[in-house]
């Protein structure tokens, strides 16, 4: 009786990929196929993935398992990562504004909210004023903030500016007056 109890072995196994995700948040690897050796036969060589294949966001493990004639079982296994770099991006980023403040010297400002995506998936988005605002005499700026899952940043900034133009204007400015002077060639008067 003849045993085999020897594994197969297999040469040339993939070290672990990291790639870029596209605007699915998925991201397609490629590598050479380990080759898969033993000392009597083998019977087949199996993987959970191709190459080629589209893996999702995330760290995914691919494993070559190889049998030979006897059952002995050897296993190859390498990770695929796919990572996301690609910060997210704003569309619509309201330009500058400038406006005349009201009586109190303020001014409501309106502008249509920006759109905001991410090849794969925003995780917040936040604004240092909304529009229905009122702002003060001066320049204020605005800025939008929008982070993805990865922690990616962008932000969408622009200005509010308040411009004063008027003048002071007086109320009940007296006419002018005429009186007749006292002894002393002076006169009191009252306004």
């Amino acid at each position: 009786t003849i045993t085999d109890n020897i594994l197969p072995v297999f040469s040339a196994c993939p070290a672990n990929i990291v790639v870029q995700a596209s605007t699915n948040c998925q991201a397609s690897a490629t590598w050479t196929a380990p080759v898969g050796t033993d000392n009597c036969s083998i019977a087949g060589i199996t993987s959970n993935y191709d190459s080629g294949d589209q893996f999702d966001f995330g760290v995914t493990t691919v494993t070559y398992t190889a049998t030979d004639g006897s059952g002995n079982v050897a296993t190859c296994s390498f990770t695929v990562t796919v990572q996301d770099s690609s910060a997210p991006v704003f569309s619509n980023c309201p330009a500058n504004i400038t406006l005349t403040p009201l009586i109190n010297c303020r001014a409501t400002a309106l502008w249509i909210p920006h759109g905001v995506s991410d090849n794969c998936n925003v995780a917040s988005s936040t604004s240092t004023h909304n529009p229905g605002s009122q702002f003060n005499v001066g320049t204020t700026t605005v800025t939008y903030t929008a982070t993805d899952d990865s922690g990616n940043i962008a932000t969408c900034s622009f200005t509010v500016t308040v411009t004063d133009a008027s003048g002071p204007t007086f109320t009940n400015c007296p006419s002018n007056i005429t009186v007749s002077p006292a002894a002393n060639c002076r006169a009191v008067v009252s306004w």
